[in-house]
């Protein structure tokens, strides 16, 4: 089997998207990952001091919201940061 064969068969990255409930582009960038049918899991910051600390993390100590985390959520594979719905796509290699 080639590398791209392989590749499609590779279960989706893992989706981890920290933010809060009354964020404008973490409420959209949800909507847009469950409209497109992508499993992801969500940590508001203001519940979790975790999502708080790990936001932080990938953004030099600034809280930056959405900050989505792709693959193993300590070792994310890619972060993307306030991303549009054309980036997530992109980063998820979705076809419109």
């Amino acid at each position: 089997m080639s590398e791209s064969e392989a590749a499609a068969f590779a279960p989706p990255p893992h989706v981890l998207v920290l933010g809060r409930d009354t964020c404008e582009d973490t409420t959209r960038a949800r909507a847009h990952l469950a409209a497109r049918g992508v499993a992801f899991s969500y940590r508001n910051y203001e519940l979790d001091p975790g999502a708080d600390a790990m936001i932080r993390a990938h953004n030099d100590g600034r809280l930056v919201t959405p900050t989505i985390l792709l693959g193993d959520p300590v070792r994310p594979s890619r972060v993307l940061v306030e991303p549009s719905n054309d980036e997530l796509d992109a980063a998820l290699e979705l076809a419109p």
